[in-house]
């Protein structure tokens, strides 16, 4: 296996302990980065009950994983998931065998809040995330329901739906005059409407160039920004005028643009923490608002969808709704959103990372991943299946206060 990729295994322990590629323990495995270690998840696979209890069979299970992971085996997380849905950190002693063979003697502790998944996202991070995402797909499987249409249909009538969120003539006007990098125009056509015009002077006024002074002028805002930056946001301030309400009753459409600002202001703060430029911080904000949108596309062109997983996830936990996510939806949100933001023309960094894509920008992908946790502390969308409760860093809470102004004015 390779150590620096995430990945799924499926093992079997013999009752001498000897272990290898089999049934009855599923493992997830997320290598470190950003300056965490990996994490090792392990729970008996409940498609193939072994009989024996995950504290028995861990121990050999982490034999065999630290001859393949190599030096990262010492400094990883290793956790345990009992058949109660018990998390326990599991600390094994490389130095010691344990009886009956080569496996380590494995110790056994509560995460600091207790034994619940809470407490272990708390201890851990987005990585544990992760590695309960990896085991859950892996255990459910794609979804079944008869209801639900193929991934690349729905895609496509996603894409072709009369309903499908857009923004309207004031952004077709402006991406006219931003291919031109016509600044005057661009500035002309967002004056006479006060609410874009407020809400680009506010995303002015809390970027980068605010350190220039405040500024009152589209045409400065234009200035400071640049066109082709301008475009994007005033695609991005017409959609959430035009879409505080919507067809699906159910969907709140407050909570998730909330979210989607939070989860831009995350990825800002978040830059230097992995090693990317301020010149990017434009985009970084750009790149959290939309990394979501393929829930507004869904909703606005399935809302009978929609409804369905809203009413199964209320008050659910994050691996419920992952789970629930995969039975009701014919594929990940995150590949709508790919799929809309090609439509719509953005940057292909952009749309790749907001479908879970690193193959692009490693860097940008991880920024956005740990953006988006983030952003669920600080602004909650009952979708996502993201515990509220992580840790935020300070930068990204002030970050997020800066942009209260661009918040009140566009809605």
């Amino acid at each position: 296996m390779n150590p620096d990729n995430p990945q799924t295994i499926e093992l079997a322990v013999a009752a001498n302990g000897e272990t290898g590629p089999g049934s009855g323990v599923v493992v997830s495995y997320v290598p470190a980065t950003g300056g965490e270690p990996a994490v090792v998840a392990l729970a008996c696979d409940p498609r193939h009950d072994p009989g024996r209890t995950i504290q028995q069979l861990a121990p050999h299970v982490i034999d065999w994983m630290r001859a393949r992971l190599g030096d990262a085996a010492t400094a990883a997380v290793w956790v345990t998931i009992d058949n109660f849905g018990r998390f326990n950190r599991a600390r094994p002693d490389f130095s010691q065998v344990g009886p009956g063979g080569t496996a380590p003697r494995v110790d056994y502790q509560r995460f600091s809040d207790g034994l619940s998944i809470d407490a272990f996202y708390k201890d851990v991070g987005a990585a544990g995330e992760a590695a309960i995402e990896l085991l859950s797909a892996l255990v459910e499987g794609p979804s079944q329901n008869p209801m639900t249409p193929p991934m690349a249909e729905f895609l496509d009538a996603v894409e072709s739906h009369g309903n499908l969120p857009a923004p309207g003539l004031i952004f077709r006007k402006v991406a006219v005059a931003a291919e031109a990098g016509d600044a005057r125009t661009v500035a002309g056509v967002i004056q006479p409407d006060p609410v874009i015009s407020a809400s680009l002077i506010n995303y002015a006024n809390a970027a980068r160039f605010a350190a220039a002074g405040k500024t009152a002028s589209v045409p400065q805002a234009v200035t400071r920004l640049g066109t082709r930056f301008v475009k994007r946001i005033v695609f991005v301030a017409e959609m959430m005028v035009r879409y505080q309400r919507g067809v699906c009753p159910g969907f709140d459409y407050r909570a998730f643009w909330l979210n989607a600002v939070a989860t831009g202001a995350a990825m800002r703060a978040l830059l230097p923490e992995h090693g990317l430029p301020d010149t990017r911080a434009d985009e970084a904000f750009t790149t959290g608002l939309v990394s979501g949108i393929g829930w507004l596309a869904v909703a606005e062109t399935y809302p009978a969808l929609m409804a369905r997983y809203l009413e199964r996830c209320r008050d659910a936990d994050p691996i419920t709704k992952a789970r629930l996510q995969r039975e009701i939806f014919p594929c990940e949100i995150g590949r709508v959103s790919e799929r809309y933001l090609q439509r719509f023309e953005f940057p292909e960094a952009v749309s790749a990372a907001a479908a879970g894509r690193n193959d692009v920008d490693r860097e940008w992908y991880d920024a956005l991943a740990r953006a988006v946790r983030v952003a669920q502390a600080l602004s909650p969308f009952e979708c996502l299946a993201i515990p509220a409760t992580l840790p935020t860093p300070e930068a990204c809470r002030a970050e997020w206060a800066n942009w209260q102004g661009f918040i009140a004015s566009v809605g």
